[in-house]
């Protein structure tokens, strides 16, 4: 064997060595993902996820959920209360477990009891709690918003301030309740953004819409969004997603109406209700939609083929009328000719 056929054979070796780490390396580093991931969830459903209700001040009543592990192991850990309010325009919770850094308007954490604040759940199955409120008698009407929430753990842990479910390690799954206080109370909402650009080449039509509650209680408001051509005929229908929106916050929209090819002046018409009143939500945009530059293409075409007919017809022309000439010029040679053959006879 020669010395390049086994320094051929050690590369080689170096090679297929240098592989085998690195799918090793690869395959142990996606083990290790999976385990993080699958530690880092945890293996509980809530039911029911959120609960209205309706007291009067002085009330006093009691609302049940169900907790269920779904794991094969059981799981341990804290029942705890907290408030929560909503401040993007997507309607996500923000938990404040300090009762005293919640706003007093929608605060109703200490009007909750707990039967116990810890237990473990069986493996595949369930632990009720039953959370006792009490509505102090000199309750404002209005909306209050707080959640009961059990938290993974062996020890039970400080308050965490305003940390949303699932921040670091404090792995959580949380119960909504949103409390009505009866008595006189203010729904009034408001169409805060209807935007609809004057302008677009194709559809479909983008309509951003952004409702804003500045009443007492949250509103789920039904609105739906149509789309008519220059003659009033209807073109498209969209449905909002009923979804609630909470005191001093917004909700925003984003719809899309119509198909890809359009072309004129479109009328973008909101209807919609809310509250128990039934309180009516409205606007009105116009746009126009013009394919400018296929329209554009279409003129330039034709254009050129009028241009390329002109053409052909000149030339047509040109031709029928030098050919008439030279028909004509032979035809008067042919008569000279026959006038001179006449002669010399």
């Amino acid at each position: 064997m020669t010395n390049k056929q086994i320094n051929f054979k050690i590369k080689n070796l170096k090679l297929k060595i240098f592989f085998v780490l690195f799918l090793y390396f690869f395959i142990s580093l996606f083990l290790y993902s999976g385990n993080v991931s699958a530690q880092a969830s945890i293996p509980l459903v809530v039911m029911p996820a959120r609960n209205e209700i309706k007291v009067a001040p002085g009330e006093k009543t009691a609302v049940t959920i169900s907790f269920y592990n779904q794991s094969d192991d059981p799981v341990s850990g804290f029942f705890k209360t907290a408030d929560f309010i909503v401040e993007d325009n997507k309607g996500t919770p923000k938990f404040i477990e300090n009762a005293e850094d919640a706003p007093a308007k929608y605060s109703a954490s200490r009007w909750l009891t707990l039967p116990y604040d810890r237990a473990t759940l069986p493996a595949h199955d369930k632990v009720m709690i039953q959370t006792e409120i009490l509505v102090p008698s000199d309750a404002l009407a209005g909306g209050r918003y707080t959640a009961v929430f059990f938290q993974q753990g062996n020890t039970l842990p400080k308050p965490l301030g305003t940390e949303e479910i699932g921040s670091g390690t404090n792995l959580r799954i949380a119960s909504l309740i949103y409390i009505k206080v009866k008595g006189p109370i203010t729904e009034k909402a408001l169409i805060s953004q209807f935007f609809v650009p004057s302008f677009f080449e194709y559809g479909p039509i983008k309509v951003t819409t952004d409702i804003l509650n500045r009443g007492d209680y949250h509103v789920t408001p039904r609105v739906s969004l149509t789309l008519a051509n220059t003659f009033g005929g209807l073109v498209d229908q969209k449905l909002f997603k009923t979804q609630n929106i909470f005191p001093e916050t917004s909700r925003n929209y984003e719809t899309e109406l119509g198909t890809k090819w359009m072309a004129g002046r479109y009328r973008v018409n909101l209807t919609g209700t809310y509250g128990e009143g039934g309180q009516a939500l409205t606007a009105v945009s116009y746009v126009w939609v013009f394919p400018w530059r296929v329209a554009l293409a279409i003129i330039l075409t034709m254009i050129i083929m009028i241009f390329i007919a002109n053409k052909l017809y000149k030339n047509i022309v040109v031709k029928e009328t030098t050919l008439e000439e030279e028909l004509k010029e032979e035809h008067e040679e042919i008569e000279k000719l026959k006038q001179q053959l006449r002669k010399r006879n």
